[in-house]
This record gives structure tokens, sequence and C-alpha cells, in this order.
């Protein structure tokens, strides 16, 4: 009589980690990720929730999500671009790397794909037209109202930021919808301390320090 199987272990049921290597072209867009989770999907697995979340939801749930407000700038073939970004984080200390994301679609993308570097204003809570002026389509953003003139290595420069960072744009990777920047900071600038400008639930907001612990 034959013994009956024994159940996989834990280890043998979790799927390997492997590269998965993708060509990339002369500006680091890589056509596939870097790293992909392989292997079937553990037995029982709902196909509904394998194929993904429902687009609304996810909108919801990330719209709790509260973000600090900043906007990027760099120079483009025919002058200063810049757009407002929620998605702007500090990535790494040693070496100081941030990251970014930005829509395949937009405006900006073409500029970023060939440019060199790029300027990150983080927005404070009284620089909320500036948020909503690189935010608006079809207009000159750096027209006036907007002040700006131009750091020594050229890049555009919003002189009200109290605070900002000059990064190398080193990483551009598809994801998703999405474009995934990684860039290496070479300058820092930090002014007054003031209170930041966060996006929460579709609107513009600030911090409140709290009385209580």
């Amino acid at each position: 009589m034959s013994r009956p199987a024994r159940p996989a272990s834990a280890t043998a049921r979790r799927a390997p980690e492997a590269q998965v290597p993708g060509s990339s072209d002369g500006h680091g867009i890589a056509d596939a990720l870097v790293v992909r989770l392989v292997g079937a999907a553990p037995a029982g697995t709902d196909d509904a929730a394998e194929r993904g979340v429902d687009p609304d939801v996810y909108r919801q749930v990330f719209r709790r999500h509260a973000a600090g407000v900043t906007v990027v700038t760099l120079e483009g073939v025919s002058g200063p671009v810049g757009f407002t970004a929620t998605s702007v984080a500090s990535l790494s200390l040693e070496p100081p790397l941030i990251s970014l994301s930005v829509a395949s679609t937009s405006s900006s993308w073409p500029a970023l794909l060939v440019a060199d570097t790029v300027v990150v204003h983080l927005l404070s809570d009284r620089q909320r037209d500036t948020a909503h002026r690189f935010a608006t389509k079809g207009v000159d953003r750096f027209a006036p109202p907007t002040r700006w003139t131009r750091l020594p290595t050229g890049e555009p420069l919003l002189v009200d930021a109290e605070a900002w960072v000059r990064a190398r744009l080193e990483h551009r990777v598809a994801t998703g919808d999405h474009r995934l920047l990684v860039a290496r900071v070479l300058q820092a600038h930090t002014g007054d301390d003031v209170t930041p400008l966060i996006y929460h639930d579709g609107r513009y907001g600030t911090f409140t320090e709290s009385d209580t612990e």
C-alpha cells in the first residue's frame, strides 16, 4: 500500500523570488519588473481577488492617505516645466535618494524622459495657490504671479519655496500606468520652519500638533 503524500511545508508552498531579466532603453526605462514573485497561486485563492481590486475602491482607500505636496521643476526643450506631485518620498540616506511617480500620460513625462536633473520644492501651507497652479492644465505655470529664477546649474527654482532639493535622475522604471523615477540628491536647502502643505481626500490642508500624546 502506498503511503499518503505529506502536505507541503510552508517553505515549499512559498512562491520563490526570482530575478526577471528586462531590457532598457538609453534612458533607463525598464520594460519588465526587476523582481517578480513566480509560481502557482496558493490553493483556495480567490480568482477575483487575484485579478485585482476595483479601481474606484482603490482610489477611495488612498484618498484617506495624507501626503505632502511638492512642485517638481526641470528644464524642458522649450523652456521650464513644472508640475504638482504628492508621490515624492525619501528613499535612501546613503546614498541620498528620492523617488516619485508620474503618469505615463502626463504632459511632463516627455521632458522627464530626457532631463538630467530636477528640483523638488516642498510646499508650505501658504503656497496652496502654487499647488493649484502647477496642477492646472493648459496654463503657463511659470507666468506671474509665479516667482521663479534659475539655479547656477540652469534648473528653474521657485523663489518662495522654503525647502527644496536638486537631484539627478538615475532610474526610470515602467510600473503599470505610471513611471517610477529615482533621483540622487545633489543639493538641499531649508529655510524657516513653516507648516507643511498636505493633500488629503481631494483637498489641501496642513498639520496641527495635538496637545495630547
